[in-house]
């Protein structure tokens, strides 16, 4: 009775403390610690490594309703973004699998699982924590001008430690990243090198030149697929892979001398994810909206030589 007592005291204690907007929690040693919620400053991250990228996390106000989203990079926890909120991290370029997932009491995310995004090295990214048609939360690449736009009127968030490992061993650095647009490479809906428009081949072609010019030390090139979310899933991943395949033997063609990987993605990573709430009748329409999730990337792995 008396544990009982003395338990539900120190619970009202710590309610009490944290109504003023901070919270308190107990470190390894026991010893009490206190942060508040929000944070106006600006993030102090170290200098980025050769093979590192600096990426914003941020979910805008009123954006969707939902507890804290989770924010897992490469495994280890980075922060539980709120409503209103942001976090910044340095991430590996490649290799570093990214996952979000809203706070649960019953259960806890994979965290083993997630997206390598491949960021260009040395640069800094913005990603905008949305929701799946299934509800789920979901990351969404913006620009550099739509990211500044929304952090700067958002919190950055400081009320859990993050996890992250510093000075973590990054593989290898994205040199560059080229996306090619599907509507002036394929025909639409077709993924062969005889249905590539002269267009796209024209494309391919200047990408191969630059590659050949032996300014990066490449280690390897993989090409990616995309698809919009219209249709099957499994078509649209079947579909993505073929355009992949074959815009890696374009390059193969062009004579570019690299390890050329690909992979279909289907309809993950879609740039724009409103299309059909804002043309549900319109199947034109909605066809030039997705555009943009159309697309194949070619990213560039390796070492710069101009140094």
């Amino acid at each position: 009775m008396k544990k009982f007592i003395v338990c539900s005291l120190t619970a009202l204690c710590l309610s009490a403390c944290s109504s003023n907007g901070g919270s308190f929690g107990s470190s390894s040693n026991g010893k009490l610690e206190s942060w508040t919620t929000f944070d106006g400053n600006t993030v102090n991250l170290q200098e980025l490594g050769d093979k590192q990228s600096k990426v914003y996390f941020y979910r805008e106000k009123d954006a969707f309703q939902g507890p804290a989203v989770n924010v897992f990079i490469d495994g280890d926890y980075l922060a539980s973004v709120l409503d209103g909120g942001y976090r910044a991290a340095i991430v590996c370029s490649a290799g570093d699998r990214i996952l979000p997932s809203f706070t649960r009491n019953t259960s806890f995310a994979d965290r083993d699982t997630g997206v390598d995004y491949n960021f260009v090295t040395g640069e800094t990214e913005y990603v905008k924590i949305m929701l799946s048609k299934e509800g789920q939360p979901i990351f969404q690449r913006v620009s550099q001008a739509e990211g500044e736009a929304a952090v700067s009127n958002l919190k950055q968030e400081t009320q859990t430690l993050p996890r992250v490992k510093a000075n973590r061993f990054c593989d290898k650095a994205v040199l560059d990243k080229f996306t090619l647009q599907a509507h002036s490479l394929f025909k639409f809906d077709k993924s062969s090198y005889k249905d590539m428009l002269p267009e796209g081949r024209e494309e391919i072609k200047e990408i191969a030149r630059k590659i050949n010019l032996g300014i990066v030390d490449i280690k390897n090139i993989k090409v990616v697929g995309y698809t919009d979310p219209m249709g099957d899933d499994n078509y649209n991943l079947a579909l993505s892979k073929r355009r992949a395949k074959t815009v890696r033997q374009a390059l193969l063609n062009s004579n570019v001398q690299a390890d050329v990987e690909m992979e279909g993605l289907g309809e993950r990573n879609l740039l724009v994810r409103d299309c059909l709430k804002k043309y549900p009748h319109d199947k034109k329409a909605r066809r030039v909206c997705d555009q943009p999730n159309r697309r194949v990337e070619i990213i560039i792995y390796g070492n710069r030589n101009d140094k």
